[in-house]
């Protein structure tokens, strides 16, 4: 188990050397939610607002302040990128570069490339979201500058469910062999059920139900029930409990079919190929 987890942190060490190779890269995973998805939403709820105010927003939320909300959501948007692109992605990366079969070779467990991925892409997300949110409190008034350190226990759980959702995703992009489209279209998806944007109670109910069987749902309401003391889609403690339970189902399932991919891949002999 040490083993495994000292390799784990060198490939998170391998990741972040990468991803800082890039400088202008990495700023752009902060300045990129703010043109593309938070100034045009806030344009769009002023645009919509009486007197000043999102009437309508705060009848359904419980807040008035769209910009915590907005970048809060922003903020998770990140993370669940992270799982997409940045763990589940890299694998068809590694496939291009020729370097995927070698690292496969190694006494590694398979698994635990994944995990090496995605603590480094986690980490890199999260110190993003912090800048974010920050730029958010400065620049527009976001009152949730301080949520995300109360927050940090539901962001560690959430981290979980979003590892079961790499692993499903990477077994996914292992098999089909050009998964843009299947990541960019799941990532978005993924994102707006979690309810980065708008409340899900505005969801039909089998799409509010599919959105609560996601462990970003709960994470990031306990969140902006905390920050911004919006009305909760369950009562606290029966929040903690969702979160846990669907993180870990994500978890068990996403691993148990990354680890079948790679069984399959290994008898058929086409992990290589792409």
């Amino acid at each position: 188990m040490w083993a495994e987890l000292w390799a784990a942190v060198a490939i998170a060490r391998k990741e972040l050397r990468v991803e800082l190779r890039y400088p202008l890269n990495a700023a752009n995973r902060v300045v990129q939610p703010i043109y593309q998805f938070l100034i045009p939403s806030l344009l769009l709820g002023a645009t919509f607002a009486v007197g000043g105010h999102a009437v309508g927003f705060e009848r359904s939320a419980g807040t008035a302040d769209l910009a915590g909300y907005l970048f809060l959501g922003a903020f998770f948007t990140l993370l669940v990128a992270a799982a997409f692109w940045g763990v589940a992605y890299s694998f068809k990366v590694e496939m291009d570069a020729g370097t995927l079969e070698p690292a496969w070779l190694t006494p590694t467990r398979v698994t635990t490339f994944v995990a090496g991925r995605a603590l480094a892409h986690f980490l890199m997300a999260v110190a993003s979201g912090v800048l974010l949110v920050g730029i958010g409190a400065l620049a527009f008034g976001a009152d949730a500058a301080f949520a995300v350190a109360g927050a940090l226990p539901a962001l560690a759980v959430a981290a979980v469910g979003l590892l079961g959702v790499g692993y499903l995703v990477a077994a996914a992009v292992l098999r089909i062999r050009e998964p843009n489209l299947l990541v960019d279209a799941t990532d978005f998806l993924f994102a707006v059920a979690s309810g980065v944007a708008f409340p899900i109670l505005v969801l039909p109910d089998p799409l509010r139900w599919a959105a609560l069987s996601l462990p970003t749902t709960h994470a990031l309401d306990l969140m902006r029930v905390q920050a911004l003391g919006t009305r909760p889609l369950l009562p606290e403690p029966l929040a903690w409990v969702a979160l846990i339970g669907l993180s870990g189902a994500w978890l068990t399932v996403g691993r148990w079919a990354f680890e079948r991919t790679d069984r399959a891949l290994r008898r058929r002999g086409t992990l290589g190929g792409h």
